[in-house]
């Protein structure tokens, strides 16, 4: 039997005369099921009635072979949903925080805020499937939310910083790092100077030492200083001073020229005939990453037989691009960039007089490499004005595994790397959140990415895709600029004794710099307002319940391996419960003073309310 249930269809409304009447076409096709009009209501009653324990078993994910390209069209509506979806998630967790410190928690403008990013993710939107009119709205919608998020966060942050003890720090400005993530951090912090500040500052620890810092130029009037933060507490600060006058530091680890890259950690050779990353060698081992050259951008002839948004149509033809030049644009104490210019005319195309071979679109690509970060990171720019062009960058490792890891909400899934039969062949692009990873034995590379979505590995090649261009139903689809970052998380053993879950959370949520004041207060100089130990637990959110003032806590086991979850929080509750994703209490969890422990079946998610 097979029931027509009658709701909103895939593009709104009702049913239509034409699917009544194909309805009824099909109970006069023989070999067809039988069909009878029917409610949700009705069929669940029949259901609860059948025999269920024979029916098959999908021991794997339900992929979609029709929409592959909805994971990178429209490049720039995902990346504003990545990062609001992480900004607010941030200022969540401090501004309930803050509400220990007198400061009132904006329900209200939150609220509104992820309603607007919320309504974005609705279909055609976010896929960026839909006509150039959403994503005019769209992006009024993702600004307004995050003017909220700013604010609030900012508003949140200034509450707690007052309430930091910096009343012995008479020699300088205090900075507070902030880290939104449940772990203790080594991290990038970049501080931006106030507009038309051009002097020269330096950073040190509370205890007096200096510590290697960089002053950037942003634009002609805004100005940032760059600095690695060690150690800053799990959802908590660890606080610096800035003082004027240029860091007198150097630091030999780091060098660059327009051939050649090196920090502790890795030498990076540059070919400079072709603009290719020749090569990577991890020194902590000797590793060559790459077979052949890596970090190159494919521009791929795309052509879908229909749906142009929708579907990738790869025919097999790759243009090549023009090499321009290879520059050191940065070297200093924390980081060295080398910069890679290149640019693109479709082969045989002729512009207009006097301009014919003018190219169409313009790349950068930036290698970075920090003082004491055992990543190498790259940012991409790209004005592109394409037609049926996917844009691709590939990484031909010299390893190679049958399967591959990919991160997934709540957790990751291993998928083929080979292209050997029907099902393997028809997923050639598949979805991640913000990694994936090959290892072969006891070494692996990750590719970590923040705001794309679409991957594929064949044999020892990842590639991860950056933009397409489809005339329908947006002609004008991703036109324009577009900075695009990506990054290679090389590590001894797999993804999981590597953190690469935490590199992943890492690369997607900076650590947050404030410029603070010499006050008293009732904080010490470094503190963690929460706690989750266990290295493969991640705590998604710390919010006010939307009908209590209880705290709403997550966190999900991201390695499949079951755990007891020891929680710290800032202050001893009143009770803790038992709750879900739609904050329901639930039963009662024993703590001890402001210890909360909670078992946690692996892959799973686990909430909680905290109530004060």
């Amino acid at each position: 039997n097979l029931m027509i249930l009658f709701g909103v269809g895939d593009h709104g409304g009702g049913p239509s005369i034409d699917m009544i009447n194909r309805i009824e076409h099909l109970k006069s096709v023989f070999i067809y099921p039988t069909i009878e009009y029917g409610t949700a209501t009705k069929y669940i009653n029949w259901l609860k009635k059948q025999d269920l324990s024979k029916l098959p078993v999908w021991h794997d994910e339900l992929y979609l072979e029709y929409h592959r390209g909805t994971y990178t069209s429209h490049g720039k509506t995902k990346k504003y949903n990545r990062e609001l979806e992480n900004l607010l998630t941030e200022t969540e967790k401090f501004s309930v925080i803050s509400t220990n410190f007198a400061n009132k928690y904006a329900q209200s403008d939150l609220k509104g805020a992820w309603e607007e990013v919320m309504f974005n993710q609705f279909h055609d939107i976010l896929p960026g499937s839909g006509i150039r009119e959403n994503y005019i709205d769209a992006e009024a919608k993702y600004r307004k939310a995050e003017e909220i998020g700013n604010f609030t966060l900012a508003k949140a942050l200034g509450s707690i910083d007052k309430n930091i003890n910096t009343s012995e720090l008479k020699d300088g400005t205090p900075v507070t790092v902030y880290n939104p993530l449940n772990w203790v951090r080594t991290d990038i912090v970049k501080l931006n100077m106030p507009e038309g500040d051009e002097k020269d500052y330096s950073i040190f620890e509370t205890s007096g030492k200096e510590i290697p810092s960089q002053m950037v130029k942003i634009d002609r009037y805004h100005n940032q200083i760059i600095f690695i933060a060690s150690d800053v507490p799990s959802i908590g600060y660890k606080t610096y001073i800035l003082k004027k006058g240029k860091s007198s530091l150097t630091n030999s680890s780091l060098s660059a020229t327009d051939t050649k890259m090196e920090n502790q950690y890795f030498a990076v050779s540059i070919d400079t005939s072709t603009g290719w990353v020749k090569n990577i060698t991890d020194k902590r081992n000797g590793k060559e990453l790459f077979k052949e050259a890596g970090n190159k951008l494919q521009l791929l002839e795309d052509k879908p037989k229909n749906w142009d948004a929708w579907n990738i149509g790869l025919t097999g033809v790759e243009y090549p691009s023009n090499f321009r030049k290879a520059e050191v644009i940065e070297t200093g104490p924390v980081r060295t960039i080398v910069r890679l210019y290149r640019d693109y005319l479709k082969p045989g195309v002729i512009k207009d007089y006097p301009t014919p071979n003018f190219p169409s679109s313009f790349f950068t690509q930036d290698v970075i490499l920090y003082n004491g970060l055992d990543r190498i990171d790259f940012q991409t720019k790209v004005d592109w004005w394409e037609e049926h062009t996917m844009l691709k960058v590939a990484f031909p490792f010299s390893f190679s595994d049958t399967l591959a890891t990919y991160e997934i909400p709540y957790g990751s899934i291993k998928r083929s790397t080979q292209r050997n039969t029907d099902w393997q062949k028809a997923r050639f692009e598949v979805a991640a959140e913000k990694w994936a990873d090959i290892t072969s034995g006891d070494y692996g590379v990750s590719l970590l990415n923040n705001s794309k979505y679409g991957y594929d590995t064949k044999d020892n090649v990842m590639r991860l895709s950056l933009l397409r261009s489809p005339k329908w139903p947006d002609p004008t689809q991703d036109m324009g600029k577009h900075t695009i970052d990506y990054a290679l998380y090389p590590h001894k053993g797999d993804w999981k004794s590597a953190n690469t879950v935490q590199q992943g959370w890492n690369y997607n949520e900076p650590l947050i710099a404030v410029i603070n004041s010499v006050h008293s207060g009732s904080l010490p100089l470094s503190n963690s307002f929460v706690k989750l130990d266990e290295d493969n637990l991640v705590l998604t959110t710390v919010k006010k319940a939307e009908d209590s003032n209880a705290w709403i806590i997550q966190w999900y086991d991201a390695e499949g391996r079951g755990t007891e979850a020891t929680l710290t929080l800032p202050a001893v509750p009143k009770k803790v419960l038992q709750s879900n994703f739609i904050e329901v209490d639930g039963k009662a969890i024993q703590f001890n003073d402001k210890v909360v422990k909670v078992k946690t079946k692996k892959n799973s998610v686990v909430t909680i309310k905290v109530y004060y």
